[in-house]
């Protein structure tokens, strides 16, 4: 069995816990909301779980999510303006919906790494900026992994439920790749990918969208408070930029399309899987239809 507590092992403990910890709190990471627990109850509370690290958007890195997907305990350094913590999150099993708990250790003037001088601790908020970003990064492209859509997505679902918003999901990718594979090789195909996911990173909304590399050659983008319509124009302007853009690698010069398949949803309670499945039906009619094509 993976390392997870019950609602009677926190019962049981959360007064030793916080005599250990500078911060205990038990968090809902799909709603993103700090929970209250009294006489056995677990109540949903106005407050926001990241505004804590002062601040405004959702963690890319957030490992109360990544405790709850993986029913398992993880630890992480994480920082506010003015101090450094570790970080335990340990799933909650609760009756009516599992939860997770966050224990925070204030370890501002007792982590160092390397040599050198850390009186503001400067040096050390950015490793730790860098290193929290590496693991949701993916290493050949701009964009985000697998990782990041398994942590993000059940997220902003959620969130389009409770706020009654549209939220569109954009599976996307390359037209006949293997072929531009086998004759020029996977250099050139790994430089294809790389300059399809900058140009991917320049058609998108900074304040509400992201995308990331799904596996080899096929994208996920996800358009938050978005219809369907409008989808569609992002993304057909997205799949004509690409149209019109040259590759070139070492002194080759190709020009390569992509397919897309949008699924809208907008009050409709589908899991990550059925969302993902449905834009995926979608990018293979495209396929279908002749490629280069928006569905």
């Amino acid at each position: 069995m993976k390392n997870q507590i019950t609602i009677k092992n926190l019962e049981e403990n959360l007064g030793f816990f916080k005599k250990m910890y500078d911060l205990v709190r038990i968090v809902d990471p799909e709603k993103k909301k700090v929970i209250d627990y009294s006489e056995n109850k677990l109540d949903e509370t106005k407050m926001i779980c990241y505004s804590f690290w002062n601040d405004t958007k959702i963690c890319d890195n957030c490992i109360s999510m990544r405790a709850f997907i993986e029913n398992d305990t993880f630890m992480k350094l994480e920082h506010t303006n003015d101090k450094l913590y570790m970080i335990t999150a340990i799933p909650v099993e609760a009756l009516e919906h599992k939860v997770v708990l966050e224990l925070l250790k204030d370890v501002t003037n007792s982590m160092m790494v390397g040599c050198g001088e850390y009186e503001k601790g400067d040096e050390l908020r950015n490793i730790i900026s860098e290193m929290n970003l590496i693991i949701v990064k993916d290493v050949l492209t701009e964009l985000y992994n697998r990782k990041y859509i398994d942590e993000r997505l059940p997220v902003d679902i959620i969130r389009g439920v409770i706020e009654d918003k549209p939220l569109s999901v954009v599976m996307a990718d390359l037209d006949n790749l293997k072929a531009v594979n086998d004759t020029y090789g996977h250099i050139f195909g790994d430089s294809i990918i790389r300059e399809f996911g900058s140009i991917i990173l320049k058609s998108l909304r900074t304040d509400r969208d992201w995308a990331a590399r799904f596996g080899g050659d096929e994208f996920l983008i996800c358009l938050n408070d978005t219809d369907n319509n409008t989808a569609y124009e992002i993304v057909d302007n997205l799949r004509k930029a690409l149209e019109e853009h040259v590759f070139e690698v070492r002194g080759i010069k190709l020009k390569i399309s992509s397919s897309f398949g949008i699924h809208t949803t907008h009050g409709n309670k589908l899991t990550p899987e059925e969302v993902i499945d449905l834009a995926d039906k979608s990018l293979y009619r495209a396929k279908r239809e002749g490629k280069n094509k928006v569905r």
